[in-house]
């Protein structure tokens, strides 16, 4: 199945295109506070962001992973990243997701994520996902808490394409269906 585009509210969740390379670089991929928790390192390269997005434009036929751009319904602004893939290191599908700074603590994780949780479950029919985030980053557990996800254990969690290890939480969700 590719990627397909799904709505919630306030939000239009869509597969990437070429020409969101402006938008994802200046709104979080040059930001090093949004790439603080995350595996991959910010930008400071557009060429690097272009590559990026090469790369998720051909993801989106694969069967095993759908990342979402993340844009405003009313504004059309691009604000961020949503994803479900199958990660092969904990043999499970897992969740992910980044907004640029500016758009933080007003739901929209919360509310994209909760779209795509719907899509995994009643679409692709998983059972179990699993999320990971940095305890030193309480905002992503949350989210994760409002997802239904309940704890499994500490991790370590890396980021930074590894450079840097901090002490993590991995969380699972079970599908009630």
């Amino acid at each position: 199945m590719n990627t397909p585009t799904l709505e919630t509210d306030r939000l239009m969740l869509r597969p990437f295109m070429v020409e969101d390379a402006n938008d994802v670089f200046e709104c979080w991929e040059s930001d090093p506070d949004v790439a603080k928790y995350m595996f991959w390192t910010s930008h400071n390269d557009i060429n690097k962001t272009r590559e990026w997005i090469a790369f998720e434009i051909g993801q989106i036929e694969k069967e095993d992973w759908y990342r979402f751009a993340v844009v405003l319904k009313e504004t059309k602004e691009l604000i961020g990243t949503v994803l479900i893939y199958f990660e092969e290191e904990v043999d499970c599908w897992e969740i992910g997701y980044n907004l640029g700074k500016k758009y933080w603590s007003k739901g929209y994780t919360t509310e994209a994520m909760k779209r795509v949780m719907k899509f995994a479950t009643e679409e692709l029919k998983l059972m179990q996902i699993v999320g990971r985030y940095a305890k030193e980053n309480p905002a992503s557990g949350n989210v994760m808490k409002k997802l239904g996800f309940q704890y499994e254990k500490d991790i370590p969690y890396e980021c930074n394409e590894g450079t840097v290890r901090r002490d993590g939480v991995q969380c699972r969700f079970y599908s009630k269906h």
